[in-house]
């Protein structure tokens, strides 16, 4: 089985020489923060003040902040899935197959110098970067056959599960083993199989059209992956993004100013002093290693100790290391008859679908599930054991800024950012009892590690479920910036004589404000208009939300 930070190729001779063609970037230049490891278990580790257990008979950390439906944790983290994935480049450009070692500097392409185009090993991404469901339709945007019948369907077992067995690679038969490490997001993987198989049920042509990479298949997937990208803009972002934010973020786009765009520019010029097809160069996104080894983890701490699945049946933990794989850890069968329980959800206890609300998640405030403080196995394969701790010392070894020096580098595009102030980093209610985090690594109240920083920064607004500004700008320029550029690589690629990227840019984003405006995509689980959980929508064009979509496919 493969772990969570890698996921094993096919072929991995088959991405040479291409391996750098989706790199990981940075939005911000890289910095070597030296903390105190004891200092760093003290804070992040078991019992510490980031385990919600640990904060009984303590005042609240902040005021309540609202939360999330449940479902959109998941969704997140099937997100970043989609646009992530570890992998390491060594001197002739093949793949190794390798786990990030804690506490090893992990370098990107911008960090490593170029001699006479020539490239020492690296760090990569396994996956395009682009919001297209290559996780879902095979690595790097190319079909995965076995994946599908003779029609271009999607196998699945008793269109309920992902097909499983030993005559499979991994014992499933799915793009991402890393999307069946839970049984949560195994089912929102499922859904967009589902949805491919909907939308192409309705097409008919030869074999040869129909089947995988034919034109017809080609053109439910493009369809599949637009109501994906539109789901993922006005259901996902605006719950986590602040609207003040996403606009900022759409006028830089526009003006070609976002550091998301300057990170690209400069991998591109990287990639072709490597000499990589121009095809390739256009077509490349890179994805920020302070969105995939900080901010974007902040579904972390939506995490609940366990959830409510089906209705009539007892809540389902979320790791229980005694209940022998009774939990929501995945590569087990959803629904395994003789008895067992049945993991298929209900997602109305997930997602807005009646009229009544489904279960939270948790808010993003830095107070995280006791469960993730002690992760069992197959979640990780060596120490520490605490999830939080694990981010921490990530970030320190990809070298990303701190929350302080992020914020004042956001305020040169977007204006001046009040940095969060010590008392809400490590207040003192909390601090106090626990003095030996601050006496062991007292720097970390000036280099906020980023992770933290943005958790603690969410915590204080209180006034939606939202990030604060940093994390929401990190966030918004990385979701939708992505979506813009895989907007502009098709548009390219079907002009390429008549793409002008200044105007084909102002239109996209006239497009996704147009759609922000119709669709009132601030306005969630209100009952009426485009983005109600009532809407049936009778055409995939008309899917926005993530309730639109389990309606379409007929989930219950």
């Amino acid at each position: 089985m493969a772990h969570h930070g890698w996921v094993v190729e096919l072929d991995p001779k088959g991405l040479t020489p291409d391996s750098l063609k989706s790199p990981f970037g940075r939005l911000f230049a890289a910095r070597d923060h030296e903390y105190d490891s004891l200092g760093i278990s003290f804070l992040a580790g078991a019992l510490g003040p980031m385990q919600e257990s640990s904060l009984a008979g303590l005042p609240a950390p902040s005021p309540a902040k609202p939360a999330n439906p449940a479902g959109f944790t998941f969704l997140g983290q099937f997100v970043d899935h989609d646009m992530t994935e570890f992998r390491v480049v060594g001197d002739d450009l093949k793949l190794i197959e390798s786990n990030p070692v804690i506490a090893k500097r992990q370098r990107v392409l911008e960090d490593v110098r170029r001699p006479e185009g020539t490239i020492s090993v690296t760090t990569t991404n396994g996956r395009t970067g682009k919001l297209d469901l290559d996780s879902v339709y095979g690595l790097l945007g190319t079909a995965q056959p076995d994946l599908f019948d003779a029609g271009g369907n999607f196998r699945l077992h008793n269109d309920e599960d992902i097909m499983r067995g030993a005559a499979f690679k991994n014992s499933r038969l799915i793009a991402d083993p890393r999307n069946d490490e839970n049984k949560l997001i195994a089912q929102i993987h499922i859904l967009f199989e589902k949805l491919h198989n909907t939308i192409h049920a309705t097409k008919s042509g030869a074999p040869s059209e129909i089947g995988p990479s034919g034109p017809i298949f080609l053109e439910t997937k493009a369809q599949v992956v637009a109501a994906y990208q539109r789901i993922v803009l006005h259901d996902y972002v605006p719950r986590i993004v602040r609207a003040e934010q996403i606009d900022a973020v759409l006028e830089k786009l526009e003006e070609g100013e976002t550091r998301y765009q300057a990170m690209n520019a400069r991998n591109r010029h990287l990639l072709r002093e490597l000499g990589l097809d121009q095809l390739d160069i256009d077509a490349t996104v890179a994805v920020p290693v302070e969105f995939s080894h900080a901010v974007f983890r902040l579904g972390h701490s939506q995490l609940r100790n366990g959830y409510l699945l089906r209705s009539g049946q007892p809540g389902v933990p979320l790791f229980e290391t005694n209940l022998g794989g009774n939990d929501l850890r995945g590569n087990k069968p959803l629904n395994p008859g003789g008895g067992g329980t049945n993991f298929l959800v209900q997602w109305r206890h997930f997602f807005k679908l009646v009229s009544t609300n489904p279960q939270p998640g948790n808010a993003i405030d830095g107070n995280l599930p006791n469960s993730i403080f002690r992760l069992p196995p197959p979640a990780i394969g060596e120490p520490p054991v605490s999830l939080a701790e694990r981010n921490i010392r990530r970030g320190v070894d990809f070298g990303l800024p701190s929350g302080q020096i992020a914020a004042a580098e956001f305020s040169t595009t977007y204006g001046f950012i009040d940095p969060t102030p010590l008392s809400i980093l490590f207040p003192d209610p909390i601090f106090q009892p626990k003095a030996e985090v601050l006496e062991r690594a007292a720097n970390l109240q000036w280099e906020t590690p980023l992770w933290y920083y943005i958790l603690k920064e969410a915590g204080a607004y209180t006034a939606g479920p939202q990030l604060g500004t940093v994390g929401g700008l990190v966030v918004a320029e990385t979701l939708i910036g992505s979506i813009v550029e895989a907007r502009l690589a098709q548009k390219r690629l079907e002009d390429p004589v008549g793409f002008n990227e200044e105007a084909e840019t102002a239109r996209i984003v006239g497009d996704i404000r147009t759609e922000r405006s119709t669709l009132n995509p601030d306005g969630h689980d209100i009952g009426s208009g485009p983005l109600s959980f009532s809407t049936n929508p009778s055409d995939h064009a008309n899917i926005f939300t993530m309730s639109q979509l389990i309606r379409y496919v007929g989930a219950n």
